[in-house]
């Protein structure tokens, strides 16, 4: 009979000593993540991508239905794609991200290479070759979204094996912006890709600013682009006759005078229009809306801000961008505290890269500008935007887990 308490006594240990390793480890893991994590951004992230997978199904239901005979077709794709974004957020929450500053030339390899496969195993769709089939999978893999985030690598590491007084100078100007130049224009010739083209040098240009200790360059670099877009402007809307047989201009002329093209070149932007007038301060209601019927073209990609207008509101459009602006604010925050140069400049990039995106689809909705093809982060469809937006996501919270062991040690 003792022997028999002596034993269910030694289980019980063994089966207490289990529990406590169990909570131990659970606690340790909590712990981990609550003090090298910055939360605000995990939760602000998550957010977004759960946000965005209500609207991408809201938005896309009827023509997910009308095309593929499932309403939730299109939902079912980003799921899979922000998972799998998460999963690689994970990866390189754990990368040792400062060795990697020495392979500056191997990012731009990369970065220049994928556009470069375009042209032998790229598909046409949409009436543009801008992506790549992924064997095996099925899956379309967009070499841009690529491109963005490998040249933000290579520019942090430029920047910083240049130095300070360098990047000050013409020559280190010189260098970064004529590369980013090239690589900008080689997505455009090869890819038609003008907006992501566009985003490259805008990224491209931040960073250099940034990174740079004299800002009058940038300023008058500036200056020459506001006077060179209301050139092009004052010369479109002189005589409309201007744009004819060129697809660019068309779309500058048709911004300018709507009321000219409305079933043509207008219409996405008028339609987008429509939708914001339909929902008021507080909308239709999630899932009324009216113009993603057969009505406003790709409801769930460029336009899906319009929908957000048309069923949420001004409110909640205004909500939506006011977690973009704290998502932002975050990643200012871990920059501000990042004292190696290299990390700095990735948390520069990746802050100019989420900004630029943002501001040109809603300024595009809203008529602000010219029509052109830029999605929104988190919220329109689209599996590489959302893989590598993640992928750099995990670059700036690696880049606070290390601040925050720094701070910590010293």
């Amino acid at each position: 009979m003792a022997s028999v308490n002596s034993s269910k006594t030694k289980n019980d240990n063994v089966v207490s000593m289990r529990k406590g390793r169990s909570s131990s480890a659970r606690s340790s893991l909590r712990s981990y993540f609550d003090t090298d994590t910055d939360m605000n951004l995990v939760f602000i992230v998550l957010f977004l991508i759960g946000f965005g997978l209500l609207m991408v199904y809201s938005a896309s239901s009827y023509v997910a239905l009308r095309d593929w005979g499932s309403s939730s077709y299109y939902f079912r794709k980003q799921t899979t794609s922000d998972l799998l974004g998460l999963v690689c957020l994970v990866v390189t929450f754990f990368l040792p991200l400062r060795k990697l500053e020495k392979f500056k030339y191997f990012f731009l390899l990369v970065a220049v290479a994928v556009i470069f496969l375009v042209i032998p195993f790229g598909i046409e769709s949409h009436g543009a070759r801008r992506w790549i089939r992924i064997p095996f999978i099925g899956g379309n893999l967009q070499p841009a979204e690529i491109t963005k985030l490998f040249m933000i690598l290579f520019l942090a590491s430029a920047i910083t094996a240049l130095g300070n007084a360098t990047m000050s100078s013409w020559k280190g100007f010189g260098f970064c912006m004529v590369i980013s130049s090239f690589v900008s224009f080689l997505l455009y010739s090869i890819t038609d890709n003008l907006s992501s083209a566009l985003i490259v040098f805008l990224i491209s240009f931040v960073m250099c600013f940034v990174g740079s200790g004299d800002y009058k360059k940038y300023i008058l670099f500036v200056m020459l682009g506001i006077a060179g877009l209301a050139g092009i402007i004052a010369y479109v809307s002189s005589d409309a006759s201007t744009a004819e047989g060129s697809f660019r201009l068309t779309r500058i002329s048709s911004w300018l005078h709507p009321e000219n093209s409305t079933e043509t070149s207008a219409h996405q932007m008028l339609q987008g229009l429509y939708a914001i007038g339909n929902g008021g301060w507080f909308g239709r209601g999630l899932g009324q809306s009216v113009q993603k019927v057969s009505v406003l073209p790709e409801p769930h990609n460029d336009m899906i801000f319009a929908v957000i207008c048309e069923e949420l509101g001004i409110v909640g459009a205004i909500s939506l961008m006011i977690m973009f602006t704290l998502m932002l604010y975050r990643m200012f925050l871990i920059a501000k505290n990042t004292r190696d140069k290299f990390s700095f400049m990735i948390v520069s990039g990746v802050m100019a890269h989420f900004a630029i995106q943002i501001v040109l689809n809603i300024a595009v909705v809203t008529g602000s500008m010219p029509n052109t093809g830029v999605s929104l982060p988190f919220i329109s469809y689209g599996g590489s935007s959302a893989l590598f937006l993640l992928i750099e996501v995990g670059l700036v919270l690696n880049i606070d887990r290390n601040n925050r062991a720094e701070r910590r040690e010293a």
